[in-house]
């Protein structure tokens, strides 16, 4: 039922693209767009025999404008000729077709180009000999006949690589913007992964506490309830912990070690970061403008860390920027990503002009749990783990340092400084 439908397709586009045409050489006989399309279809179609398509178009199309040349002659004789002489050259085309190119195991454009000029030409020589009824040949007739097929068939054959090159930017778009997401939810999920093997430690020392109480409890002569309650959250604690480390080492095979041995180059971390960000922007509605300076060029090995920490410091300023209180001056936000490198270190400074943060918050920022982010509506308080993954990250995975700097009313400033061997990951 598709493969009917497909060549039905065809067959009227052929039909509709016939109405663009000019008369040449005799009454009937027409020089029309449709066989330049023709070629077309039968490439990217190439899926159905060339004759069954053909077939079904030399019936459609003829009878189409037979009816109009009908209406046009009020003559059933010539009508009835013009049909017979358009379905012989379709049904030739296709025949020809078949044999030229469709049967061919090894086939290129080149190869299509000259298909298409013989099926034109000697489909045309066909259907002019019938309506000529085989006589009153020239050599300019053969001469012009042989000229359109050659313009045909090169339009035919650029129309192909225009539509192949386009196809071929569309898969790449498609495949730039998989691979940005991939990038993303990568980095999302290693932060992930490092911020689950530092509380790992943490249920670690709980589970040995919880032990340590159940053989103090046992050594004293308290209830045996108690004792075996202390007992039973140790195990509970246990068993806590090897889901835990279970669902780690999960994830640590979904990311996999070879992703982070592959070096990315700055811009292309930034662009990726910027378009993800510009996409957050639009869609939120921020009045928030985003730039970035790069002074200078270099390679990350750790690149998806980087692209955590960098997206976290600007998603921060912009959700603070977001949060202005409506009795604040409205102004128009924006968040730069300063990048540059000073005495063998990476520098990045990434500042806004929010509303800062106060003088007495600044020494807890960094602390897991710890946010000024506090909605009025829902009585939510953000989570406030990004900060604190940013510092672990910068401190842990790059051995740098992580500074912020705020006014407030007028903004804050985070300058991190990472070695360059450290962010390069070369000896020295």
């Amino acid at each position: 039922m598709k493969k009917i439908k497909y060549i039905f397709t065809i067959a009227i586009g052929v039909a509709l693209a016939s109405q663009v045409n000019i008369n040449f050489f005799m009454p009937g006989f027409i020089v029309a767009l449709s066989v330049v399309i023709l070629p077309v279809f039968l490439y990217f179609y190439k899926q159905f025999n060339p004759i069954e398509i053909l077939f079904v178009t030399g019936i459609i199309y003829p009878l189409y404008r037979g009816i109009f040349l009908y209406l046009d002659t009020n003559n059933l004789h010539t009508t009835i000729g013009f049909i017979g002489a358009n379905v012989l050259f379709y049904f030739s085309y296709g025949i020809l077709f078949y044999l030229l190119y469709w049967k061919k195991k090894k086939k290129g454009i080149t190869d299509l180009f000259f298909c298409a000029f013989l099926c034109d030409l000697f489909s045309n020589i066909i259907e002019i000999s019938t309506m000529m009824h085989f006589r009153g040949y020239s050599y300019i007739m053969f001469q012009d006949l042989a000229i359109i097929a050659f313009v045909r068939a090169i339009i035919a054959v650029c129309i192909i690589l225009l539509l192949k090159y386009y196809k071929s930017l569309l898969i790449k778009e498609e495949h730039e913007e998989r691979y940005r997401k991939l990038i993303l939810m990568t980095s999302s999920m290693k932060s992930e992964i490092y911020f689950m093997n530092k509380n790992n430690s943490d249920i670690e020392d709980v589970m040995k506490k919880a032990y340590l109480l159940y053989k103090t409890i046992s050594q004293q002569k308290y209830p045996s309830e108690l004792k075996n309650l202390s007992l039973d959250i140790a195990k509970d604690v246990h068993e806590i912990k090897k889901d835990y480390i279970s669902v780690i080492k999960g994830l640590e095979e979904m990311v996999g070690e070879k992703t982070d041995k592959v070096k990315m180059d700055i811009k292309d971390i930034v662009n990726i970061i910027g378009m993800d960000v510009r996409e957050y922007i639009k869609r939120n509605n921020s009045n928030v403008s985003l730039e970035f300076e790069i002074k200078n060029n270099f390679n990350v090995v750790e690149h998806f860390y980087l692209v955590c920490i960098l997206r976290n410091l600007i998603y921060n300023s912009i959700e603070s920027m977001d949060k202005i209180e409506a009795m604040d001056k409205p102004k128009n936000g924006y968040v730069k990503i300063l990048i540059r490198k000073s005495q063998e270190e990476c520098i990045f400074v990434v500042s806004d002009n929010g509303k800062g943060i106060k003088e007495k918050d600044i020494e807890y920022i960094f602390n897991p749990g710890f946010s000024t982010k506090f909605n009025r509506e829902t009585g939510d308080i953000c989570r406030g783990i990004g900060l604190a993954h940013v510092k672990g990250i910068v401190n842990d995975i790059f051995s740098g340092t992580i500074e912020v700097h705020s006014i407030t009313g007028k903004g804050t400033e985070f300058v991190i400084k990472i070695k360059q061997d450290k962010m390069e990951g070369v000896s020295v």
